[in-house]
């Protein structure tokens, strides 16, 4: 556990707590139900706001993309906010809250509008969350765009997997972002009433962020969708096309094949006596498959 002085505020951020952490958390602030600290002991998997007269908890998930496996995981923030004290709790190392600690340690400008209230610093560290959803958005509307191009390059098959990957990245953020809606939401409501209205338009502006994200991912979620279609339309129109071209040579040859089958029988064949026999054979198939062939070719199915 660690702790900043911002401003008029006291921010104390802990890591993976413990028990020890906990109880010192309850020892200092008592006021704080004891339902919240016993909610701190493990991960909460939904999202959720709520108000204990003399503070609010405030539970979110952000979505978080790992490069080996490819795959976006969630990482969970609990907040608590008090009248002068936020306390963050994460239960996994989040870079950008590291960063954003350190930015808060340094003596600079933007230093004194974190630390006028606990929600003020928690608007501009939920939109420095935001800003990143914003960021990774941007790059897979970039993967996008890119599959885009292969897929009208002839590459349907091996753009399938890639749109599936790019599929689940954008339902996991779906998944993360849209029980926030509501959250966002009470925490307008609850938080103006219990810090003040002078509050509500930071905590409307949070709303408006999320509903930046929220239709950015509607956006990505549609074209994926729609790219998803095309491709697979293109994919069994080309396999299609591929079965009729064997179906077609399998009919053209059927003719010839079944002659050849029947001067294998060796039972009083035809012509059998004659020294140019074989060459008749070869030139009555010849012929017949040309026949089919025309046939085929004037039905415009070749």
């Amino acid at each position: 556990m660690r702790e900043l002085k911002i401003g008029n505020i006291n921010w104390i951020s802990i890591v993976h707590p413990t028990e020890d952490d906990l109880r010192e958390v309850q020892t200092r602030f008592p006021q704080i139900h004891p339902l919240v600290i016993e909610e701190l002991r493990t991960p909460t998997i939904r999202p959720r706001v709520e108000n204990y007269d003399h503070h609010l908890y405030m539970v979110l998930h952000f979505p978080k993309f790992v490069p080996g496996p490819e795959k976006s995981i969630a990482e969970e923030m609990d907040f608590i906010l008090m009248s002068s004290v936020l306390i963050t709790v994460q239960y996994d190392e989040i870079e950008m809250l590291e960063d954003f600690w350190h930015e808060c340690e340094a003596k600079h400008s933007k230093r004194d509008r974190y630390g006028k209230t606990p929600v003020h610093l928690l608007y501009y560290l939920l939109r420095m969350f935001f800003s990143n959803a914003l960021r990774e958005l941007d790059h897979i509307q970039e993967e996008i765009d890119a599959l885009e191009e292969r897929v009208f390059s002839g590459h349907e098959k091996e753009t399938l997997e890639d749109i599936s990957i790019l599929k689940r990245d954008v339902l996991d953020f779906r998944r993360a972002f849209k029980p926030q809606h509501i959250t966002l939401e009470s925490l307008t409501t609850q938080g103006s009433q219990l810090f003040g209205e002078s509050i509500r338009p930071f905590l409307n502006d949070l709303v408006g962020e999320y509903l930046k994200v929220w239709n950015l991912l509607e956006t990505h979620k549609e074209a994926l969708d729609a790219l998803n279609d095309t491709n697979r339309q293109l994919l069994a129109a080309k396999t299609n096309e591929i079965m009729r071209v064997f179906t077609i040579l399998a009919f053209i040859s059927f003719i010839p094949t079944s002659v050849a089958n029947i001067y294998g029988m060796n039972i009083g064949i035809p012509l059998a006596d004659r020294p140019d026999a074989f060459w008749i054979v070869i030139g009555v198939m010849a012929t017949a498959t040309g026949i089919v062939y025309l046939a085929l070719k004037w039905r415009k199915l070749v």
